[in-house]
């Protein structure tokens, strides 16, 4: 889990929901020391790069699944 160092991605229905959730949920994570970010459709790859940084993640099952294919094509 985050509080264990180890990043989370909660995935979302959609774009909307990941994006509200993290900010409405970001406060309380970060007051337990953690970092919060999202993942939305249409997003540069450096923001992305930053948000998968992040100890807990937002994203779409969508995004999740086309950024690991991304990913290992890019290899």
């Amino acid at each position: 889990n985050a509080l264990t160092g180890k990043g989370v991605h909660i995935l979302t229905f959609n774009d909307y929901l990941a994006k509200r959730d993290a900010l409405w949920m970001g406060p309380v994570f970060e007051s337990l020391g953690l970092s919060v970010g999202y993942i939305e459709d249409g997003m540069p790859t450096e923001k992305r790069r930053r948000a998968y940084d992040c100890d807990i993640t937002y994203m779409t099952a969508k995004e999740a699944g086309f950024d690991y294919l991304r990913e290992f094509l890019a290899v």
